[in-house]
């Protein structure tokens, strides 16, 4: 009830900042009209960006939900998912689904739209091809039926209208910043009002996970919906911290473009350690969150925490078969579509600098400028640590990027040896100041000296002022 008039509350002022929007341009076509001579010259210089934000806004306040993405799955390709997923359906009493999609994150949704001139609500359910690989049978229907309970026929309009007035605050704040033309009502009502329906909403839909829970455990019992939790934080933790990231410095050890989808089928993010598990319960529910805590959700299945055990196959294996390898192909296009340009372009680059590193370490006798080289392919390619002895073997030499470069490194370690090293540079070469000044400032603030930040901001602005008039002359 406490949304419910949240809600309506919003609505209310959404509809008061049209009508002062609408009334503010009437008013001014009324002064065109009767020729009246003040009206009619701020009209003539507001009526048209007026009537741009009035527009705007408008647009921003009716907010259609947008068809999901990911790569649409044909019943007749995933035959046996969309008959779990019916099954699934009738035993908890949520409508079907219209069709399933799989995604390459590690999530699960249920997502409803309207698509253009149409009446009917569309329902599809969103997998990560992740989930497949690395999920139970079990675990898989839990994930299901917890999704699928979202689609219960009070829920599912209820949860429509939530987002849609979320979003249409969001997107009403967005289209006047563009325009730079937020009235100063609109920007503190937004700052009044959005905060509160943020908690309200939150609190709401923490309750709404609490009852997807309960359904997840009577489909699939508590045990298998309290390990597909676990298994949802740590894989998706993995996913972020390991697997991507690998994908990402790939370029450095492959000769060929990654396939990261088809990698998921033989991955180890089922794995997970203690100290993970022990991170994973370690947080607790705040009010702005829109999950409950494992610990809260654990609480509520009367289940203890535990390592996920082994399987023997993934649940994508027993619905798919061989077709999971095809999914994960066709994702894996997907990604090479966007980004395998740039893959080949970064591996050209680190072939590069790798020819470059190797000529300049084969030199017996460098130069303080080849040190320097040397020492900024050798941070790229490798790490600072390698790199900082050859920095500080030039700066010895009176090379002064290479003495800013070796500072950097050792206020980095919170090493107050750097800052001579630093002020060093900026007295050989003062185009060097800005940024010599910025490294300096940025140690100071970690170290509370907020007076000799400051100090070092302001001769960095000294000298780009000086630079500027100089440039001029």
């Amino acid at each position: 009830m406490k949304l419910l008039l949240v809600l309506i509350e919003g609505q209310l002022y959404l509809a008061g900042i049209l009508a002062i929007f609408v009334a503010e341009i009437a008013l001014l076509l009324w002064g065109l009209w009767s020729r009246r001579p003040i009206v009619g010259l701020i009209a003539v210089f507001v009526t048209v960006p007026l009537m741009r934000s009035t527009l705007n806004a408008l647009r921003a306040c009716f907010v259609r939900i947008d068809p999901p993405g990911g790569h649409p799955l044909a019943r007749s390709d995933g035959r046996a998912l969309y008959c779990l997923t019916d099954e699934i359906c009738r035993e908890i009493g949520a409508p079907p689904v219209d069709s399933i999609a799989i995604a390459g994150d590690f999530n699960a949704s249920a997502v409803t739209y309207s698509p253009p001139w149409r009446l009917r609500r569309r329902r599809t359910l969103m997998l990560g091809l992740p989930v497949l690989t690395t999920l139970s049978m079990a675990e898989l229907r839990a994930v299901i039926a917890h999704e699928l309970a979202h689609f219960s026929s009070a829920h599912d309009a209820y949860a429509a209208w939530v987002y849609r007035t979320r979003s249409s605050w969001f997107a009403l704040r967005k289209a006047l910043d563009q325009r730079l033309a937020t009235p100063v009502y609109v920007y503190w009502l937004i700052r009044w009002y959005v905060p509160r329906l943020n908690l309200a909403t939150a609190e709401v839909a923490r309750r709404h996970e609490l009852t997807a829970d309960r359904v997840a455990a009577g489909v699939a019992g508590a045990r298998a919906a309290a390990d597909a939790l676990i298994i949802f934080e740590a894989g998706d933790r993995f996913a972020d911290e390991t697997h991507w990231p690998m994908i990402q410095i790939s370029h450095e050890t492959a000769a060929e473009a990654p396939r990261p989808y088809s990698q998921m089928l033989t991955w180890n993010a089922r794995t997970v350690s203690a100290d993970v598990l022990q991170e994973l319960f370690a947080g607790v529910t705040k009010p702005g969150d829109t999950h409950p805590s494992l610990r809260e959700r654990f609480a509520r299945l009367e289940q203890e925490p535990r390592l996920p055990p082994p399987i023997e196959r993934s649940a994508g294996e027993e619905l798919f078969g061989a077709g999971l390898g095809t999914l994960a192909a066709a994702l894996d296009q997907e990604w090479m579509a966007r980004n395998g340009e740039s893959w080949n372009e970064h591996r050209a680059e680190y072939l590069d600098r790798r020819a470059a590193l190797d000529r300049l370490t084969a030199i017996a006798s460098p130069t303080p400028d080849e040190l320097f080289k040397r020492a900024e392919l050798v941070e790229i390619l490798d790490d600072a640590d390698r790199a900082l002895p050859i920095y500080q073997s030039a700066a010895e030499q009176k090379h002064a990027a290479a003495s800013l470069a070796a500072g950097r490194l050792l206020l980095d370690r919170m090493d107050s040896t750097g800052i001579a090293m630093v002020e060093d540079a900026m007295d050989r070469d003062d185009s060097l100041v800005p940024d010599a000044c910025r490294i300096l400032a940025e140690y100071y603030r970690e170290t509370n000296q907020e007076l000799a930040a400051r100090k070092c901001e302001w001769r960095a602005t000294r000298q780009t002022t000086r630079a500027r008039l100089a440039q001029r002359a």
